[in-house]
């Protein structure tokens, strides 16, 4: 699995050079991927903070004051026909009092990397990718077990083309392959590979508002081969401009699954995001998706979920700004040994205030709350952090 994980940004690399929807929440909504940035910026950070239940324990919870550190290389570049951003993180961590069992060091790594080709006024080529190993759940991707478990990769790679056959009408044809990893033998059965096809037909009614007919087709396979399924989804909706700043995309229709190993079933499948941005003041962005989704409860075949989550970047002053994240996750397993639901609520805030040109004081803190059919799986969590970071 690791192979194939690895090959799928060797993949795309390649594919880039020569042309000069889906698991997870990468795809949901319109982002510009290539606003314009320094052409090459790097930003190093070193913080402490506190963990007040670095173990996840319903009752036995145990703390501990950490170490962590932020490398961040990011370049930007092209003209109106090709553009390219590239960005690189690197975040190592250090537990000052690890729980027994658990390693005092962790590290995290992600690499960015998104391309556009117009081809000619006609046909445009584009290319996303993100690449991780983490040991945290990435709540703003949305694909791995929902609690932190021992690190893990995570690979998604999505190639469009879109062809403007009118005025009016266009057509995008889409590929994603995306794929996750667990180090942890316990996690092992999760590891999946999945292939997803996707067909989109466009048509803009105004110059703000485009209706949208969507199918896709995916295909999954676990490690363990139990839980190997095919999909298909039947999708209606539109995309629309409510202003040059306000963005904002939807979907409805149906998925229907088909597993090897039980049988087939059709739910709702919903997805939706706004964006809003003014200059370098605000940024908000909001998600939302409620259908299917992989258990990540070895015991359960199924697992239907709402997903939502709101961020919010807004400069203060010419010297402070803030920012606030929320994400809520509501969960029904089902089809195991036994069903029950589960809810987590994860919130962030920071604030950044500017000590000189380049130097950045950061402060933070987060709350995650999981409340479960499952006792065990019960937990809270605070963090703080404080911190100082430069951008070169």
């Amino acid at each position: 699995m690791k192979r194939q994980l690895l090959l799928l940004s060797a993949a795309s690399l390649a594919v880039l050079s020569t042309s000069a929807p889906a698991q997870g929440l990468l795809s949901l909504g319109q982002r510009d991927e290539f606003e314009k940035k320094l052409p090459f910026s790097v930003t190093v950070g070193l913080g402490a903070g506190w963990d007040s239940n670095v173990n996840l324990s319903p009752r036995d919870e145990q703390d501990s004051a950490f170490i962590k550190g932020t490398i961040i290389a990011e370049y930007s570049t092209g003209d109106r026909r090709t553009s390219y951003t590239v960005g690189l993180t690197y975040n190592p961590f250090y537990y000052m009092d690890a729980p027994q069992g658990m390693d005092e060091f962790q590290q995290s790594a992600s690499l960015n990397l998104a391309v556009r080709h117009r081809v000619n006024p006609r046909l445009t080529l584009s290319d996303n990718l993100y690449f991780a190993y983490e040991y945290e759940p990435n709540y703003q991707v949305g694909t791995s077990v929902a609690r932190r478990t021992q690190p893990y990769i995570y690979g998604y790679n999505n190639l469009n083309a879109a062809y403007a056959w009118t005025k009016r009408f266009s057509t995008v044809s889409g590929y994603t392959l995306s794929g996750i990893d667990y180090d942890a033998d316990s996690e092992s059965g999760e590891n999946y590979l999945s292939h997803l096809f996707s067909q989109d037909f466009r048509y803009a009614f105004t110059k703000t508002t485009t209706g949208v007919l969507t199918y896709r087709y995916g295909m999954t396979e676990y490690d363990n081969g139990f839980g190997d399924y095919t999909a298909q989804y039947f999708l209606a909706g539109m995309d629309h401009s409510f202003s040059r700043r306000t963005v904002g995309s939807f979907r409805a229709g149906a998925e229907v699954r088909d597993r090897d190993n039980g049988g087939s079933a059709t739910n709702p499948y919903l997805e939706a995001s706004l964006s809003h941005s003014v200059a370098k003041e605000t940024y908000l962005r909001w998600y939302g998706r409620y259908g299917f989704e992989d258990a990540d409860v070895g015991d359960s075949q199924e697992r239907t979920s709402i997903r939502t989550g709101l961020s919010l970047q807004q400069r203060i002053t010419n010297r402070l700004s803030g920012n606030i994240g929320a994400n809520y996750i509501h969960d029904e397993f089902d089809g195991g040994l036994q069903s029950f639901n589960e809810d987590i609520v994860e919130i962030s805030l920071g604030l950044d205030f500017n000590l000189y040109r380049n130097l950045v004081l950061n402060t933070g803190y987060s709350f995650t709350t999981t409340s479960s059919g499952v006792s065990s799986r019960e937990y809270d969590r605070n963090i703080l952090t404080l911190g100082l970071t430069s951008r070169f």
